[in-house]
């Protein structure tokens, strides 16, 4: 049954239908640097501070009881001048990157909480200038500048690096949310109160910045006492957040100490990995590829290098099938991971159709593609086994000279209908199809003195002397396996397909 897509409707083919400009592209290969992406966090971080000493001094003006100074007023009038400033270049990058989007709606997802930090510029509410705050969380996006950083990094540091960086983002957010909010409801208060307060008790900014801090480590809130009911509601949250960087701190060095301790003697010399198999992605088919290579014999001491992207080796495969396995985590279609992986050097290379990450079928076959033809591109030495998900897309692999690939999906449907018709054929295939059992499929090349003999005559040789069945020869000059051929001679440079228990060594 086939199953028509849904119609889009007329403003969603419009959209499709249109191209960025020379300039949108421009615009987007501009934002998209990572030193422009470095100034804008710069930017984030100096306006929340600037914001931070700004909400103090006009604490300190408004509900303290000292008249304010020159100096203060000189320090207030600059300080809300640079931050509109800077607050005016947030919405010309705003608008920029508006102009550039290729999706209006991503844009307004990904960036409404910006836009909500730009509405001080207009000093329409007063109060709305603590929604700078909120640009503070615009520091998340740096993330990704960091992991593209760190990509030259071992993928255990660099996922450390990661998690840490996440949770120092988290102390700096919860230590500046307490500092302001805290601040902010005690002074308020105390300017009400008739009450004299002493000057070590008043939540100033800088007793405000220290009782935040003490409350995240301490886990209470010293050295002061919030006296209002929202200052008390803001230390509890504030203790909340410490409880949980920390549990968020032990699990991340309890697992980056797992991971030392697995990696731990297994340092890596690329100059001995040659003649290497190189599997190209993790699905269940991964393990199951490693196993049959562990139990031949002829490759079984094979160094066996997986490109994928994953969460390390650890969990993923089984302990006794780690040794002379390697991991690199990263994306098999590009050139830099396949270089990594010496794919120069290496013997054969494995693509797997892999279908993580919610990738669609057509998605994963378009991805087996990609990477086999750049395997045969760089290295066509390799001999390149691709699995397709489609056999329509196996033309493609043809045009590239691909070596072979298999259609996965549709041999479990051969497999099936022959059990159905013939009970019984399952057991044989079963036993064929791997060699850590029983019989399987090797392939010989043909030795000068069966050059001139029948296919007949070779397959009695096999059986008498070597306890082996011929099934298919390949012809020197064709591409094919010809399976039990009539009157086939043999000659020099053919090979042959036998089954036999073990590897035959013919003289």
């Amino acid at each position: 049954m086939v199953i028509n897509p849904p119609k889009k409707t007329k403003s969603e083919r419009a959209e499709n239908q249109k191209h960025p400009s020379a300039a949108q592209l421009r615009v987007r290969r501009f934002f998209g640097s990572l030193w422009v992406e470095l100034a804008v966090g710069g930017l984030i971080v100096s306006s929340v501070a600037l914001t931070l000493l700004e909400m103090g001094i006009e604490t300190n003006i408004n509900y303290q009881s000292n008249i304010p100074t020159e100096l203060q007023k000189i320090w207030l009038f600059w300080l809300l001048r640079i931050n509109d400033f800077i607050t005016l270049l947030f919405v010309i990058e705003l608008s920029a990157r508006f102009y550039a989007a290729s999706s209006k709606a991503n844009f307004f997802r990904e960036f409404w909480i910006d836009i909500i930090a730009t509405v001080p510029l207009f000093r329409v509410l007063r109060s709305a200038r603590a929604l700078r705050l909120l640009r503070l969380v615009r520091i998340v996006r740096l993330i990704g500048v960091f992991t593209r950083l760190s990509q030259r990094y071992p993928f255990i540091f660099r996922r450390g690096s990661i998690d840490f960086l996440i949770v120092c983002g988290m102390l700096v957010i919860a230590v500046l949310f307490g500092t302001v909010a805290v601040m902010h409801f005690e002074s308020a208060a105390a300017a009400k109160s008739a009450e004299v307060i002493p000057a070590e008790e008043q939540f100033s900014l800088e007793n405000s910045f220290w009782f935040s801090v003490y409350t995240l480590f301490a886990g209470e809130p010293t050295p002061i006492i919030p006296r209002t009911i929202a200052g008390r509601i803001v230390a509890v949250f504030v203790m909340f957040m410490g409880l949980t960087m920390f549990a968020i701190f032990a699990g991340t060095v309890s697992a980056f100490m797992v991971d030392r301790i697995q990696v731990e003697g297994r340092v890596i010399d690329w100059d001995e990995v040659f003649d290497h198999v190189i599997i190209c992605g993790w699905t269940s088919k991964t393990e199951i590829i490693i196993r049959e290579y562990r139990a031949n014999k002829v490759y079984d001491q094979t160094p066996i290098v997986i490109i994928a992207e994953h969460d390390g080796d650890g969990g993923r495969i089984s302990t006794e099938l780690r040794e002379n396995v390697i991991f690199i985590n990263d994306d098999f279609t590009r050139v830099s991971a396949l270089e990594r992986a010496r794919i120069h050097e290496a013997h054969t290379c494995i693509i797997l159709a892999d279908t993580s990450g919610g990738r669609t079928e057509q998605d994963a076959d378009a991805r087996t593609i990609l990477a086999a033809l750049t395997v045969e591109k760089i290295s066509p030495r390799v001999q390149t086994s691709a699995e397709l998900l489609h056999r329509t897309y196996g033309s493609h692999l043809d045009l590239g000279q691909v070596n072979s690939y298999v259609v996965s999906g549709e041999y479990g449907a051969y497999m099936l209908a022959q059990e159905a018709m013939d009970r019984g054929s399952m057991g044989v295939i079963d036993e064929l199809l791997t060699c850590q059992r029983g019989n399987e499929f090797y392939r010989y090349d043909i030795l000068d003195r069966w050059v001139g003999k029948t296919f007949d005559e070779l397959l009695d040789t096999l059986r008498k002397q070597y306890h082996a069945i011929l099934v298919g020869v390949h012809p020197a000059d064709g591409d094919e396996v010809i399976v039990n051929p009539h009157n086939y001679t043999f000659r020099t440079g053919d090979q042959i397909v036998a089954i036999s228990e073990e590897q035959l060594e013919l003289k």
